[in-house]
Parts: C-alpha cells; sequence; structure tokens
C-alpha cells in the first residue's frame, strides 16, 4: 500500500528548527520504512507547502533546494479526478477552512494511499474516506 505524509510529517524529518525531537525522530522512522518499501507517493501541493514552511523556519537555501528535489522524485500527478473528489468532501463537511488536508485526503484516495500525518484535525474526516489516516 502506498503511503502519503502530510506536509508536517516531512518538516519534522526535514527541519532542523523543530520544536519536538520525538516526532522527528518519529517522522524519520515512518519516512524511512516507506523508502524500503518503496511506498511514498508526494503531491505537488506537498512542494509548495514544503517550500513555504521551510523558508520560515529559516531552513537554508540549500537545505531546501536538495528537500525540494528529493521529494520530487516521488511527485505523482494530479488527476481531474482528485479536484472533484475535494469538492465533494468540502460540500459533505463544510470544512473549507481545511481544503489543504481535504486536498490531501482526496489525493490520498486517488493513489490509495492510506495518509500519515501529525495533524489532529484529520480526525474530522476519518468517517469520510475509507483510506486509513494515521495521526502520529
Amino acid at each position: 500500500m502506498m503511503v502519503y505524509f502530510d506536509t508536517n510529517v516531512w518538516v519534522y524529518a526535514f527541519s532542523k528548527n523543530v520544536d519536538s525531537e520525538e516526532q522527528k525522530s518519529l517522522a524519520i522512522k515512518y519516512i524511512e520504512a516507506a523508502m524500503k518499501d518503496e511506498t511514498i507517493v508526494v503531491s505537488e501541493v506537498i512542494l509548495c507547502e514544503m517550500a513555504f514552511i521551510l523558508q520560515k523556519l529559516e531552513e537554508s537555501q540549500d537545505n531546501i533546494d536538495e528537500r525540494l528535489s528529493f521529494l520530487s522524485e516521488y511527485v505523482k500527478t494530479v488527476d481531474v479526478r482528485v479536484h472533484q473528489r475535494m469538492i465533494e468532501i468540502l460540500k459533505e463537511t463544510n470544512l473549507y477552512g481545511s481544503s489543504f488536508d481535504v486536498y490531501h485526503l482526496a489525493f490520498s484516495e486517488y493513489y490509495q494511499a492510506k495518509l500519515v500525518t501529525f495533524d489532529k484535525g484529520f480526525k474530522k474526516l476519518k468517517n469520510n474516506t475509507k483510506i486509513k489516516i494515521i495521526i502520529l
């Protein structure tokens, strides 16, 4: 089964400026296991969020470029059905303020990937999907 990591998992794994070494270790553990199994899938939205967040965390340009290059190896293209599913979930849930989370869920569904995150906000989406959501 494919694995889709929410942006926060990548941030903890990649950033030098994290607030929790425990979460950093956990993120690295999950990512390394998925790399070994060759099951990682990444969306273009993850690239955008990572560029923004890593710069905000004052990571070096070299570090940001290196991380984006690494992630780009796992990027899968977006099918129009991802957007359609996102809109469907938004209509069902009225979670317009969580549109990025809804996008990540729709993308995960399309690639039949389990979604791994630190974001407890995904609890509110668990009843709207058949994919597995793991909240670390």
